[in-house]
């Protein structure tokens, strides 16, 4: 992936140059999906905010962190308002805990596998920290790792808790690092005790405790393949890969997915059983994503089926299953989807595409979704954009195809230009999904303009607003 900062202040020039490339990409993929002009998606706000990036974790016994919170765990959600604030709060809004940090701005906040705990990047007028918030007590938060000018930007929990991996900005890369949860370290950035490894763009998944799949680089110069905690290569690499994003790991740890390269824009998926007994393979044109079932070995994936402008970046097209056992393929949803996201009992997926004129019938929802989907008429009378864009949200059976709802919403920037392109990554450390798999939880534009957090319900129910503010995670 490339680096993103998600903190909305005043970024520096190199910071605002690498931004501007990543949200091109979301620009002209979402542009060509939708077969509108790249003028339009500039003017509905596409270039007005910051980009991100994205790592991921997960370990043996730890695998059990990404199944489902049981029904009755209700689980709670961390947001981060407009203003850079950090709360949590229940599934409707009530019982709200603020962590006060005055002149500091969070970005995506990354809750523990057991819930207890949440990780934030937070930035300062000089600096940017990693805090870690305990969520039961009134202590302060501890900070784990702090730097000026190599700042954090993406943050993974191991799944034993004891660690935070992440990202950070280097000078002319991205460094993959990790730091001991209880600020043990005192990390600072100039040391290179934390740094797993370095490269552009960086994907990794936890297999087990002691070893990852890690994804850098692109094309023949491409790493892929499983390392140690501290990065050492402790398996021979996976030959001819690179034209993809991340690799994927089966829960059980089982199977893997990446894709095998052939030209610029074409390759093959490749799903193998990690002892090396079964392997299948799929045709695929351009970029790639996929996400494993997160209770069993089906893989979800979207990609072009023709070949397409490599300029685009980011994977569009229909999404299929592909069970890791057979190799039998679905078809699930022939639409151009950008993103999905699986539910966490993984009977569900809710799928993201571009809107079109011709989606003007489909289901907004009550009068703040409605109003937020289509550009408020005071705006448009005094020549002002809407801010988001309009996008087609479906919630779609996993087992038959089924649409179960189907909503024409509008996202707002931050998720958008942070968080879309690289869904597949942040499907690993930041839950979307409500534990009992009944809601996605999205940010959406108000009639008002402004960004509220609604849980919108798979069943096609009316949505529910939960806070206002634009980045907003499930506990799992």
């Amino acid at each position: 992936m490339t680096d993103h900062d998600p903190e909305p202040a005043p970024e520096p020039a190199t910071e605002r140059v690498r931004g501007e490339g990543a949200r091109l990409k979301a620009a002209v993929a979402l542009a060509a999906a939708a077969s509108v002009v790249l003028i339009g998606l500039v003017t509905a706000g596409l270039f007005g905010a910051r980009d991100d990036g994205l790592p991921t974790a997960s370990p043996s016994d730890a695998r059990a962190s990404r199944s489902p919170t049981p029904p009755s765990s209700p689980g709670r959600i961390a947001v981060v308002d407009d203003a850079g604030a950090l709360s949590t709060m229940d599934a409707d809004g009530g019982s709200r805990v603020s962590y006060p940090m005055p002149g500091v701005v969070f970005g995506f906040p990354a809750w523990s596998p057991d819930g207890s705990r949440i990780a934030v990047t937070g930035q300062g007028a000089d600096d940017t920290a990693i805090y870690v918030f305990t969520v039961a007590t009134d202590d302060g938060p501890t900070v784990i790792y702090r730097s000026a000018d190599r700042p954090p930007f993406y943050l993974y929990w191991t799944p034993d808790g004891r660690a935070v991996t992440f990202l950070a900005t280097e000078s002319a890369s991205i460094s993959l690092r990790i730091a001991p949860a209880d600020g043990s370290a005192q990390l600072d950035g100039s040391g290179t005790g934390s740094i797993l490894r370095r490269g552009a763009p960086l994907y990794f998944d936890w297999l087990d405790a002691g070893r990852l799949l890690l994804h850098v680089g692109l094309g023949s110069g491409a790493f892929v393949g499983e390392v140690g905690p501290d990065g050492a290569p402790i398996a021979q690499p996976l030959p001819g890969t690179g034209i993809f994003r991340s690799a994927s790991v089966s829960p059980d740890g089982g199977y893997i997915a990446y894709v095998r390269s052939e030209t610029e824009v074409t390759g093959r998926l490749v799903v193998a059983s990690r002892d090396g007994s079964v392997t299948h393979e799929l045709p695929v044109a351009g970029p790639a994503a996929f996400v494993f079932d997160p209770t069993g070995d089906r893989l979800a994936t979207i990609s072009a089926d023709k070949p397409v402008d490599p300029s685009v970046g980011l994977p569009i097209g229909p999404l299929r299953i592909i069970d890791a056992a057979s190799g039998a393929t679905q078809m699930l949803l022939n639409a151009p989807i950008v993103a999905f996201f699986w539910s966490p009992d993984g009977r569900t997926i809710a799928t993201i595409q571009p809107s079109s004129p011709g989606d003007d019938n489909v289901a907004a929802g009550p009068g703040f979704i409605l109003a937020g989907a289509v550009e408020p008429r005071s705006r448009a009378a005094a020549g002002a954009q809407a801010p988001g864009i309009a996008v087609r949200l479906r919630f779609v059976d996993a087992s038959s195809g089924k649409v179960r709802a189907d909503r024409r919403v509008r996202l707002a920037d931050h998720f958008v230009n942070q968080l879309l392109p690289y869904f597949d990554q942040y499907a690993l450390s930041h839950s979307l999904w409500s534990p009992d798999s009944e809601s996605l939880l999205i940010p959406l534009v108000g009639a008002t303009g402004h960004n509220q957090l609604v849980a919108v319900p798979a069943d096609g129910s009316d949505p529910r607003p939960v806070a206002d503010g634009d980045k907003g995670f499930w506990s799992r």
